[in-house]
């Protein structure tokens, strides 16, 4: 077993929590729909949360050629991104309260947890930003500076109450994001 064979599988343990937390959540609203009042930005995010947490492991695979597996400051900060996808997806939908009688409101549980859901879903490409730079061996590879650009404009969303302005950085964003998975499965750079 080579040093990422062993090292991939914290990673996918991480991702794959990150998963279950989403498909765990919808499934509570989904039982709880009579009470829920749904909301367009969160179910948006989880859906792309599920798309990132896949293409992440995806990707992953990418790296069993770097040398570097060997370092466990390099593993560890490799696995940071992971984990910011992780709690980010426990922050994107609620866990429901288990109280009956209590409506479940999806746009205030979004604007109130927005800070820590964007802090989270933030630091996941600024940390695959430096990864990537640092790779690369220049700031301007492709991948680099799409990634920090998504990182500023998720980072704003942490600070912003105004639903036009989380409505154009989730289409920016989601954009960008859909993009990179398409132009990256057809090999289009």
């Amino acid at each position: 077993m080579t040093p990422f064979e062993h090292l991939a599988v914290l990673i996918s343990i991480v991702l794959g929590l990150g998963i279950t937390q989403l498909l765990t959540n919808v499934h509570r609203l989904v039982q709880a729909r009579r009470r829920v009042r749904l909301y367009w930005a969160p179910v948006l995010w989880a859906a792309l949360l599920f798309i990132a947490a896949i293409e992440w492991w995806w990707a992953a695979f990418a790296l069993r050629q770097n040398a570097r597996w060997t370092n466990f400051f390099y593993f560890l900060f490799v696995l940071l991104s992971p984990v910011c996808l992780f709690l980010a997806a426990a922050f994107v939908l609620p866990e429901g309260d288990g109280d009956e009688a209590k409506a479940i409101d999806l746009r205030a549980y979004y604007y109130e947890n927005r800070g820590a859901f964007f802090t989270m879903l933030a630091a996941s490409p600024a940390l695959d930003a430096v990864r990537r730079g640092l790779e690369a061996g220049r700031w301007t590879d492709f991948g680099a500076v799409s990634n920090a650009f998504s990182a500023v404009l998720l980072a704003s969303l942490a600070f912003s109450r105004r639903a036009a302005w989380h409505a154009i950085v989730t289409a920016l964003v989601g954009g960008l994001f859909l993009y990179f998975i398409v132009s990256s499965a057809l090999q289009l750079r």
